[in-house]
């Protein structure tokens, strides 16, 4: 699948739960500037938004290499968004970033470069929560990858084996780990219904709008699901 493809076809809509980990930091932090990695279509910040984490930061930042997606994030309210590759964002300066977020993305690009990228942005002693897939030796997804691999999307380049392998490369690029947690990975059907059928036929210009304005779908978004066999959302803490 082409990049372009992909930015059209797998959109992101907003996360209706918060990540704990991620929800605990925030709540103890103000005044801070945040960058979002990769942000997509700002599904986990406009989750952020609306349920009011965000209130208290200086300033949001949003990145993501699709311009298409760059159009979309830019409906958000109260971000600055960057079009860029993750691995090199020279409008973000040196050290200028309290907290950095990374959802779903280290698995598509060149890990170690990230990495240091996320080095490079962060200022001494700044935060980095960090989520990836984890996937067991049984585990399957009915996609296949540029190799012909089974995997949860078409654009993985890597699928981590356990949380220790995910571990083992934040600490490979100097990042002192404080917490990690491994969850079953769930899937909603109301999303993929919405992904495939809905967004294809009727062509919503803001798909979260309808998400926001009717809960009973947010219910059943939270609630309707499918797990993958073997395969885990694995999320990290960790400081420069």
């Amino acid at each position: 699948m082409d990049f372009k493809t992909y930015s059209r076809t797998f959109l992101h809509f907003y996360s209706v739960e918060i990540p704990k980990l991620l929800a605990d930091i925030l709540q103890k932090k103000s005044n801070i500037t945040i960058a979002d990695l990769g942000a997509g279509d700002g599904s986990l910040l406009l989750g952020l938004k609306v349920e009011g984490y965000l209130k208290n930061s200086k300033k949001v930042i949003a990145v993501d290499l699709s311009e298409e997606r760059c159009s979309r994030l830019k409906q958000i309210k109260g971000l600055s968004v960057v079009c860029s590759d993750v691995t090199n964002i020279p409008k973000i300066k040196n050290s200028t970033v309290d907290l950095i977020i990374c959802t779903q993305v280290i698995e598509h690009v060149d890990q170690y470069k990230l990495l240091e990228e996320i080095k490079r942005l962060l200022k001494p002693n700044g935060t980095l929560y960090i989520a990836s897939i984890v996937k067991k030796s049984y585990g399957w997804w009915y996609y296949k990858t540029a190799k012909g691999d089974w995997a949860l999307d078409p654009t993985h380049l890597r699928e981590y084996k356990s949380k220790e392998d995910f571990e083992s490369v934040l600490k490979r690029s100097g990042f002192k780990i404080q917490k990690t947690e491994l969850t079953q990975l769930k899937l909603s059907i109301i999303e993929f219904i919405f992904r495939r059928i809905v967004v294809p036929i009727f062509k919503p210009k803001n798909i979260n709008e309808i998400f926001i304005k009717y809960q009973l779908l947010n219910l059943l978004r939270k609630h309707l699901n499918v797990y993958p066999p073997g395969y885990f959302i694995v999320e990290t803490i960790a400081r420069k």
